[in-house]
Formats: C-alpha cells, structure tokens, sequence
C-alpha cells in the first residue's frame, strides 16, 4: 500500500492538486493524507475523485469543532498508521502507532522514534516556506518493510528511510 502524504497547503491548490496527481499517478498512492492548513484545501481533492483522509490544522476553523476529529488512526497493510497535524495533537494511543503523520512545522522531516516511524511531509504553502522548499511525503508499506521518502517539487528525493516491520510498533 502507497501513501501520499501532504501538509501545510494554506490555500495553494494549484500546487497541491499538481502533488495530489503526481503522488496518484508516478507513486501509485493507494490514499493521500492531508494534514492541515486548511481543512478545506483536503475537500478540493475529494471533490477531484482523490481518496483523501484528512485533520484540521491549527489555523482551520475545523480545528476548534468538536464533531471533526484532530487526529486519526488507519490500519494500512497491518500497520497502524496515526496522524494530527501537530505533534502536541497527538494522544498517548497515537504515539504507539507503528507510523506517525504530522506536520505544521513546514519542516521535512524522517525519524524512528523508539518503535515508531515519524513522518513530517514538510510543506506545499508555496515553493519555500520560513526558508524550507516544498515538499511532501511518500510512506510505501510492503510485506517487509516500511519505506518512507521525502520529495521535492523537482522530483529530487530529500530524505529516505526503509524500516523493517518487525521493528515497528
């Protein structure tokens, strides 16, 4: 299974639907994870016929509705996959998932935290963004191991890491 994984559009639909059909139609993404900054931006991408899951972000009206969830947990291929827009959104059940999607930090970023991957996708708010260029994430779960890639605009891939699942949560 294929995830695309993106953050921190703040209303560039341009560029986020040219992501959403590059990670849909070059990484073969299964489902895309929109992690806030705005809400609304996710919801073009449904209306376009993309699988979408989606959370609110700091800045989102959303955000401070109760009936729409902060974070989300998804059982992808056998691995528990958790997601928030912020790190502070997530509860102690979420930090046990054996993936973790955050972003609002507009900061790429790849880490195994104890039994957990981290996934920040960085940023799609314009080309750079507080000095970082855009970017977003791609997590492919296989039968033997979770491989998570950071890319660029240009295609350049960022960062790469390929876990084990045994090691994960």
């Amino acid at each position: 299974m294929i995830l695309g994984v993106m953050s921190d559009t703040h209303g560039n639909g341009n560029l986020m639907h040219q992501v959403a059909a590059f990670m849909t139609n070059h990484f073969k993404a299964d489902v895309i994870y929109h992690l806030g900054d705005d809400y609304c931006d996710a919801l073009e991408l449904l209306v376009a016929g993309y699988n979408v899951r989606r959370v609110p972000g700091l800045w989102c009206a959303e955000y401070h509705d109760a009936q729409i969830p902060k974070r989300l947990i998804d059982e992808c291929d056998g691995i528990t996959v958790a997601c928030a827009h912020a790190d502070k959104d997530l509860r102690h059940t979420e930090r046990a998932a054996a993936v973790i999607l955050t972003g609002h930090t507009h900061s790429a970023q790849i880490a195994i935290l104890g039994r957990s991957l981290y996934v920040n996708p960085g940023h799609l708010k314009n080309r750079t963004s507080r000095g970082r260029p855009a970017s977003y994430a791609i997590v492919e779960i296989t039968p033997a191991t979770v491989n998570a890639l950071i890319v660029e605009l240009n295609g350049t891939v960022r960062f790469k890491d390929v876990v084990e699942r045994s090691r994960l949560a």
